[in-house]
């Protein structure tokens, strides 16, 4: 198992990748960003693996981008070609299993999203909270979240910025399973699809994102994608940062 802001082991046709930031709720900075984009890509080219398991560190998931990290991207950067590493776990050709120990916040929850199974603990919470900082969700929220719950469920989060718990999670199909013991039943799950024929397991992945409303999904990605890079040059950003940075209530101003 390797060390650092990313733990990554291989077991039995089993990759489990541990975001290993516990005491920024696994957040995400340039550095685990970068590690975790390069094991998807080194993965995927390992002929023994044959499914992956990303689960975080401590009590949370993945808190998201760390707001508190000064060398975050721009938005020009990310317009430019910076690719959110959601896009990398959505592009690895085997199956991902998001195992989800706790909570799941903004990225953090586009993480899981861009997994095609996601199984939480009894303690996880989903939100995607960008509108309550002046910006929106960038890697995939506002096209995956509906495909999965609905234009309603959808809508209420992404404008109010509230979280669900697991048992809202499982209700609406955000998840396929809430389980108390989540590591042993997420890789008991990974074994089980490990045992199947690994061609097998990546056409029918290929499959399924080629379907219609995965055309739809790459053009509602880049839409995306371009109105949060102009909302991320808003000073009503700059302020919802330094709301969240010094611990008070933000004053937007619509600019």
């Amino acid at each position: 198992m390797s060390a650092g802001v990313l733990l990554v082991s291989v077991d039995a046709g089993v990759a489990t990748l541990r975001l290993n930031r516990p005491e920024r709720r696994n957040a995400l900075n340039p550095e685990l960003r970068a590690r975790l984009a390069g094991a998807l890509a080194e993965l995927d080219r390992d002929e023994a693996v044959r499914v992956a398991v990303l689960t975080g560190s401590g009590k949370a998931f993945c808190a998201g981008v760390d707001l508190k990290d000064q060398t975050a991207p721009t938005g020009h950067e990310l317009a430019g070609g910076t690719e959110p590493v959601s896009a990398a776990l959505a592009r690895f050709r085997k199956p991902v299993i998001a195992a989800i120990n706790g909570p799941a916040v903004g990225g953090g929850l586009e993480l899981a999203l861009a997994a095609d199974l996601r199984v939480a603990g009894p303690h996880a919470t989903f939100a995607l909270t960008e509108a309550r900082i002046g910006s929106m969700p960038g890697a995939g929220g506002t096209q995956r979240l509906p495909l999965l719950v609905g234009r309603a469920v959808a809508m209420k989060m992404l404008l109010t910025g509230r979280a669900i718990d697991a048992q809202e999670a499982l209700r609406t199909g955000l998840v396929s399973d809430v389980v108390a013991d989540l590591d042993a039943e997420a890789h008991a799950l990974a074994g089980e699809i490990a045992r199947c024929a690994p061609l097998s397991l990546i056409a029918i992945k290929q499959a399924v994102q080629s379907g219609a409303p995965g055309q739809a999904l790459t053009a509602g990605l880049a839409l995306e994608r371009g109105l949060w890079a102009l909302l991320a040059e808003t000073e009503d950003r700059a302020e919802g940062r330094a709301a969240f940075r010094e611990g008070r209530a933000p004053r937007f101003t619509a600019r």
